[in-house]
């Protein structure tokens, strides 16, 4: 439900002519996510991910439109995508590794 209400706010500032980034990372700070990857598929567009949370195995998917990672092949089975919510930036923690990406928005970081 939560997911919907999202997507419904993104329509409605979307279809209202040029994007205010300041008003569109507004429905960002919402989201949370704490997700080992099982299948990712990422675009200029969307992430798409399917996984487990790690603290209850309980499956679980992310689709959020891709303001984030340019890198599509950035993401592997195994890895751990983190946002907290009120939290704009977005971690991939891999084995040795933590990958932090900024919130993008016309181009410009905000955080």
């Amino acid at each position: 439900m939560k997911i919907f209400v999202f997507f419904v706010f993104l329509f409605c500032l979307f279809s209202c002519g040029e994007i205010d980034c300041n008003t569109a990372k507004q429905g960002f700070y919402l989201n949370e996510y704490n997700l080992v990857v099982e299948d990712a598929n990422i675009n200029g567009t969307w992430i798409k991910i399917r996984g487990y949370i790690p603290i209850t195995n309980k499956k679980s998917n992310i689709m959020v439109h891709n303001d984030w990672i340019d890198d599509y092949n950035e993401v592997e089975e195994g890895d751990t995508i983190i946002k907290k919510r009120g939290d704009l930036m977005l971690a991939i923690h891999k084995k040795d590794t933590i990958i932090r990406h900024d919130w993008y928005c016309r181009g410009k970081p905000y955080k």
